[in-house]
């Protein structure tokens, strides 16, 4: 058998021209920066999932803290009413009352409590919406990836532009949402 006649099918076919082989490598090189992109985009959007979720649980921490507080300064109001009350006793209970609805170094008096709980509420809410929007980004990315085996396989530039135009999209949307613009 002489050496020609061993040679694998595969590799023996010929390269294509000089431009087929450097569009496909080109495209090659796109879907290698789309991968690491849409990887980048896809840690964004888990680490904004995450604080949404983290900072949703705070706010409701928070709540909980200020609704104990006010069902303390309740039974205290209504306990320094109670006829027949010392009135040491009484001004103490109302004073302690006071007390827990007064803002403190620690963050800890109701109105504090509360104002925390609705600003956590609020970031978690516009982390729930970067997620999304990041999600957008990376749906956006991995369409482009498709894309690009497509040019590939047909040798298409216009596919390979409209590929880099979807990525392009994407890419904008998770710098937008990076450095907060509301989007969704």
């Amino acid at each position: 058998m002489e050496p020609a006649e061993t040679r694998d099918p595969v590799t023996a076919a010929p390269a294509g021209t000089l431009a087929e082989r450097r569009f496909g490598d080109h495209a090659a090189l796109l879907v290698g920066v789309f991968a690491v992109l849409l990887a980048i985009v896809h840690l964004l959007a888990a680490a904004a999932a995450r604080d949404s979720l983290l900072a949703s649980i705070e706010a409701s921490d928070s709540f909980a803290y200020m609704q104990a507080k006010v069902v303390r300064e309740t039974v205290l109001l209504t306990a320094s009413r109670m006829p027949g009350l010392e009135s040491e006793t009484r001004a103490n209970e109302l004073g302690e009352a006071v007390r827990l609805r007064q803002p403190d170094a620690r963050g800890h008096g109701i109105d504090q409590l509360e104002d925390e709980g609705t600003r956590l509420r609020r970031r978690s809410t516009d982390l729930a919406r970067a997620s999304a929007n990041y999600g957008l980004a990376e749906s956006a990315l991995q369409l482009a990836i498709l894309l690009l085996a497509v040019a590939m396989a047909m040798n298409s530039a216009r596919a390979l532009r409209i590929a880099a135009a979807v990525a392009g999209g994407g890419v904008l949307v998770a710098l937008l949402t990076l450095i907060g613009v509301r989007l969704l």
